[in-house]
């Protein structure tokens, strides 16, 4: 009985230190590798929260749209 459990504790042991090891690396991937896309809103809400992918001007009140932090 006492093998058995000792067994099962080493197998646990050894699928919860492999997950976390893979759960760091993918996190690491994808903080570091990645950029996001900036998103770009009027200062003046003219339209709601909508936003835009590129800067420019806002078609409602002409002001330069701001990027959204």
């Amino acid at each position: 009985m006492k093998n058995l459990f000792l067994i099962g504790a080493i197998a646990m042991t050894s699928i919860f230190t492999a997950c976390r090891e893979n759960n760091a690396q993918h996190q690491h991937d994808t903080h570091d590798g990645h950029q996001h896309a900036a998103a770009y809103q009027c200062p003046m809400k003219c339209e709601g929260d909508k936003t835009y992918d590129k800067s420019g001007t806002c078609p409602v009140c002409k002001m330069d749209l701001k990027e959204v932090k």
